[in-house]
C-alpha cells in the first residue's frame, strides 16, 4: 500500500499564521499576507467581470449570445471537469452545472483540458493543445471570440527540482519546479490574451493533494503543494505591477494589455488526512490505482468546491443566474 511520504507534511497556504514560514523562507496565505484578495485587485476584478456579457459567434455582444468560459490543462483538470467513466460522471464540476438552476444559462464551461498536457504544452499552440480545446469550442457551436474566462490547473512533467531555503526563481537554467511552473503560468496567459481576443479573466486552480503517490512517479509530493506557491506569486506579481508599474522577473510583464485580470479559483490543496482549517482531506480511496488522478469521490469534492466558489465569488456575477 502506497502511503504518504514520511518526510513531507506541509501547512496548507489557506491555513497559514503570521510570520509562519515554509522552508524558513516562503510565507503563505493566497495573496501577499493575508488570504483577502487586497483591495484594488478586488476592484478592478469586479470591474472586469461586469463587462463579462453574452457574445454572439463573432465575438459581438448579443443578448442571446453566449459566455464561454474554456478550461485548460492537464489530467487531472480534465476528468474533474468531465469524467467519461460511468462511476464519476455524475460527480465532475460539468454534471453539477448542468443540474443546477442558480448557473446562467447563458453561460458555457467547455472542457479543453488534456491528457498528457502538462504546462509547457499551453505557453503557445505547438503542441497542438488549444487546436484540440478549440475543436471542443466547435462541438458546442462555440468559437474562440466567445472566450471570456480561462479556467487553468496544470502541472510540470515528471517534476524533480523541489524548492529549497536557497532558491531563486531568476537564478541560472537549473530552476526548481515550481519556478518553471510560474514561468510556464505567465507565458500561458500572455498568450492566451493573445489567442482570445475577449478574454479578460484567468482564474488559477491549485492541485489536489499528492502525497500518496511514490517518489519519482509521475507528479508526486512536494511539488503538487509547492505549485501553490508559484501561482501566488504570479498573482502577487500581477497586483504589484498594476499598483507601481513594475515588472518582476522572471515572470515578465503581467499587466492588463498583456495577460488576462488573474485571480485564485478555489484552493483544493489539504495533507492527506489532516485536516485543514475548512475541514477537506484527501483519502487514499479518493485517488485511481496510481495515486495521482482523482477518483469519483475525488471529483466530487473538486466539483463541488468549484460550484460553491464560482457561485459566491463577486468576481464571477456572469456565473450565476439572474445577474
Amino acid at each position: 500500500m502506497t502511503s504518504v511520504p514520511r518526510h513531507f507534511h506541509a501547512v496548507p497556504l489557506t491555513d497559514f499564521r503570521d510570520g509562519e514560514l515554509y522552508l524558513g523562507k516562503y510565507p503563505g496565505f493566497l495573496y501577499d499576507a493575508s488570504n483577502q484578495m487586497p483591495l484594488n485587485h478586488d476592484m478592478d476584478g469586479r470591474a472586469i467581470a461586469a463587462g463579462v456579457v453574452p457574445l454572439d459567434r463573432n465575438g459581438n455582444p448579443r443578448s442571446n449570445g453566449k459566455i464561454v468560459a474554456l478550461a485548460i490543462g492537464m489530467s487531472n483538470w480534465k476528468r474533474e471537469m468531465r469524467d467519461r467513466r460511468k462511476a464519476a460522471r455524475k460527480a465532475t464540476f460539468l454534471s453539477l452545472l448542468a443540474e443546477s438552476s442558480r448557473v446562467n444559462s447563458r453561460m458555457r464551461v467547455v472542457n479543453g483540458a488534456q491528457g498528457g498536457a502538462a504546462a509547457d504544452g499551453w505557453i503557445n499552440n505547438s503542441s497542438g493543445c488549444y487546436t484540440e480545446a478549440e475543436k471542443r469550442l466547435a462541438a458546442m457551436r462555440l468559437t474562440p471570440a466567445q472566450v471570456q474566462i480561462v479556467l487553468y490547473k496544470n502541472a510540470n512533467k515528471h517534476p524533480s527540482a523541489s524548492l529549497t531555503a536557497d532558491t531563486q526563481c531568476s537564478a541560472g537554467p537549473s530552476l526548481a519546479d515550481a519556478c518553471l511552473y510560474g514561468i510556464y503560468v505567465a507565458e500561458m496567459a500572455r498568450y492566451v490574451k493573445r489567442r482570445y481576443c475577449n478574454v479578460k479573466q484567468l482564474f488559477l486552480h491549485s492541485r489536489i493533494f499528492a502525497g500518496y503517490a511514490a517518489a519519482g512517479t509521475l507528479n508526486p509530493e512536494p511539488f503538487a503543494y509547492e505549485y501553490g506557491f508559484a501561482t501566488k506569486w504570479i498573482i502577487q506579481s500581477q497586483i504589484n505591477q498594476i499598483k507601481s508599474g513594475t515588472i518582476t522577473e522572471p515572470w515578465g510583464d503581467l499587466g492588463y494589455s498583456a495577460v488576462p485580470w488573474m485571480a485564485w479559483g478555489p484552493y483544493f490543496w489539504a495533507s492527506g488526512t489532516t485536516s485543514r482549517g475548512d475541514g477537506l482531506i484527501w483519502l487514499q480511496s479518493d485517488y485511481d490505482a496510481d495515486m495521482t488522478h482523482p477518483g469519483p469521490s475525488a471529483c466530487r469534492k473538486v466539483a463541488g468546491m468549484m460550484l460553491n466558489f464560482y457561485l459566491t465569488s463577486p468576481h464571477a456575477p456572469w456565473f450565476r443566474a439572474g445577474e
